[in-house]
């Protein structure tokens, strides 16, 4: 065989090399990508490294404790003393029990906020009794089938499990108890007794432990409800919770999944409530938020695959990642409906209880985005747990990056030297937009490549940014306020990273203010007003309510004071309206972007300094036009849950 030569340097032609140069150009983001997950890593192994040591002075200081009480209750001084107080002295047994009262008694009056607000929220006996009465007279009363994989349980929660489905205002439902392989022989024992309560409770053994993937698919083979929905087996439903499905369908009969709000089951009773949004692609991408608890078409269920012993540990968010590619018919119940317990072996407690399922939650991610053909990288934030996709940018197409100049000088070389320094995303252009009374370039600008525009008119914060995307030819456009400072170079790519989706309309960034405060992390409608932008106030790395503040989701919309588009979106939605400004036309924008069926994003990983100037006046006109034209988008923001707080947008509970 004749040996090959290798080509000479003339045989590669330009496209070639730029594919090649494109290659390395990937090659090298997907090493930066997982040095800076490395790095990420580095630093939360060095927190618990610090953590430890803390833990381990701590463990010293404990036995020298125990070293000197040991000493103290051999000393001489020590005898004397108990002969002289003996008279004086309560019985143990009387000193135990008068701590117990008290400390019960103390336990019955502290009840937490949230408590308190799920005690006036739950449903009462009275309104079970109507619920059920309801329910009798409802035109579609589907079966639906709880499956409830059983292993190893202690008893006394498996009967309060139990005990929770026998509760049910809906009367319609089937419980398939699967047991797992279990050895405990007081479990064994009780299982025949718990099938024999109730005719709807079934019980069946596949014969060995498969695990929890393999017990549900058993249970999906025995369910014959239209509906099939899941319980853990030491959890707890409310007591309306098979009846509020039911009552959804009657509204919606052709959603295909349904999730409510939950909360966690503690020592001390209910905490750590989960008040979802509605279906959120993005969030959802970031941890599972919808968990418990689910109600799915048993069909779409089969369709999807059933459970995937691969990813147990994580078989929901895989299951649910699949069933959500088959259909986009959502709804959420904005109602706690489920109780997760936390114990030592759930990772209701924390993600680490369970170490494995943050790789099969991984693993499920990946596996998902390869369905979708998204090339993308998977990485855990170790800040929250929970996970961010960094996708490749497919073209990096030329960006208008357009400016309006409002704040004088100083603000815009400070605004461009850091975009033209500090940005690492290579095709961009500046255009940079002053009135006609304005004086021409200042001198700062002549070290920057830009375009200077002149707006013919009277200055106007809408028309000057739609006057910046017509005289621009670039797909994609980013609005970006004088004041802002860029910070990491890693932001417009990130930005890009999203804007590139055929399904994202907008993407806006974390912007904090010089003091290290969040000025805006997209905006909530209807709160306070018209709008607010989320955790306003919050310092930059507190995850926020539920870990919003440092994750990506979606939301109703997102500042223009760095705010990145198509340019066929931009024209769709007819721009920004020039009879309202600031941020009560983005928040127009962005209404009329979402009636167009585009996602607005908000990614926490694109971090800019907002040097914002705010401002006491308020455009009661504007927000009369934007009250009159968004009415019912105002009454619920679909991102905000409508048990939070209506008077911020801190996602914290309302009244």
């Amino acid at each position: 065989m004749s040996a090959v030569s290798a080509p000479s340097p003339d045989s590669f032609d330009s496209d070639t090399a730029a594919k090649l140069n494109a290659e390395v150009r990937a090659l090298q983001r997907a090493l930066d990508i997982r040095g800076a997950e490395l790095e990420d890593a580095h630093r939360h192994i060095a927190a618990l490294e610090g953590k430890l040591l803390k833990l381990k002075e701590y463990q010293r200081e404990l036995k020298r404790l125990k070293e000197e009480r040991r000493r103290l209750r051999k000393a001489a001084e020590r005898r004397v003393g108990q002969v002289l107080l003996a008279p004086y002295r309560l019985s143990a047994r009387l000193a135990t029990t008068v701590w117990k009262t008290f400390h019960r008694e103390r336990a019955k009056r502290a009840t937490t906020k949230y408590q308190k607000w799920f005690e006036q929220h739950c449903a009462s006996g009275q309104d079970l009794d109507r619920m059920r009465d309801k329910a009798r007279t409802f035109a579609s009363r589907p079966l639906i089938s709880i499956i409830t994989p059983v292993f190893d349980t202690p008893v006394s929660r498996l009967e309060e499990a139990v005990q929770s489905v026998l509760a049910q205002a809906y009367e319609n439902w089937e419980l398939l108890l699967i047991d797992d392989g279990s050895t405990d022989p007081d479990l064994l024992r009780i299982l025949p007794h718990l099938a024999e309560r109730d005719r709807r409770i079934v019980l069946a053994n596949p014969g060995k432990h498969g695990g929890i993937s393999a017990a549900s698919n058993c249970g999906l083979e025995l369910a014959r409800g239209e509906w099939v929905t899941f319980l853990d087996h030491d959890d707890l439903l409310e007591p309306d919770a098979l009846f509020q499905i039911a009552r959804a369908l009657q509204m919606h009969p052709d959603v295909d999944l349904i999730y409510s709000d939950e909360d966690k089951l503690g020592e001390n009773g209910f905490e750590a409530p989960l008040f979802k949004p509605d279906w959120s692609p993005d969030f959802f991408l970031s941890y599972n938020y919808v968990g418990h608890l689910t109600a799915v078409r048993r069909d779409l269920v089969q369709k999807a695959g059933g459970f995937r012993s691969q990813f147990d540990s994580a078989q929901d968010y895989d299951l649910f990642f699949r069933v959500t590619e088959l259909t986009g018919r959502i709804h959420h119940i904005p109602r706690v409906l489920y109780h997760w317990r936390r114990s030592e072996s759930s990772s209701a407690i924390s993600v680490r209880q369970k170490p494995e399922q943050l790789d099969a939650s991984r693993r499920a991610i990946e596996d998902h985005l390869k369905r979708r053909d998204e090339a993308a990288h998977v990485a855990v934030d170790w800040r929250t747990h929970a996970f961010r996709v960094r996708r490749e940018v497919a073209e990096s197409k030329k960006i208008s990056i357009i400016i309006p100049n409002s704040q004088g000088d100083e603000a815009l070389e400070r605004c461009v030297e850091s975009l033209s320094s500090k940005t690492d995303y290579s095709n961009y252009e500046i255009l940079i937009i002053r009135s006609d009374n304005s004086p021409g370039a200042p001198s700062c600008l002549l070290r920057f490549p830009h375009r200077l525009l002149q707006f013919p008119g009277v200055p106007n914060d809408s028309a000057v940014k739609n006057y910046g995307a017509k005289e621009s030819d670039a797909q994609w456009l980013l609005f970006l306020d004088d004041t802002v400072e860029i910070v990491d170079p890693e932001w417009l790519t990130i930005m890009a990273e999203h804007i590139q989706r055929p399904e994202v309309g907008a993407v806006g960034a974390r912007l904090l203010n010089p003091s290290g405060t969040v000025e805006h992390a997209g905006i909530v409608v209807g709160v306070n007003g018209t709008a607010q932008p989320a955790f306003c106030g919050f310092p930059a790395e507190h995850p926020g309510t539920n870990r919003q503040l440092q994750v990506t989701r979606n939301c109703s919309a997102v500042s223009s004071a760095c705010l990145l588009t198509r340019r066929e979106v931009f024209e769709q939605a007819g721009g920004f309206d020039e009879s309202l400004s600031g941020a009560l036309a983005d928040v127009d924008f962005c209404l009329k972007i979402r009636r167009a069926d585009y996602l607005i994003v908000y990614t926490p990983f694109a971090k800019l300094c907002w040097h914002v100037i705010h401002s006491v006046k308020t455009d009661s006109s504007g927000d009369a036009i934007l009250r009159q034209r968004w009415a019912n988008v105002l009454e619920r923001d679909p991102y905000y849950n409508p048990n939070l707080s209506r008077e911020r947008a801190d996602f914290l509970l309302g009244k």
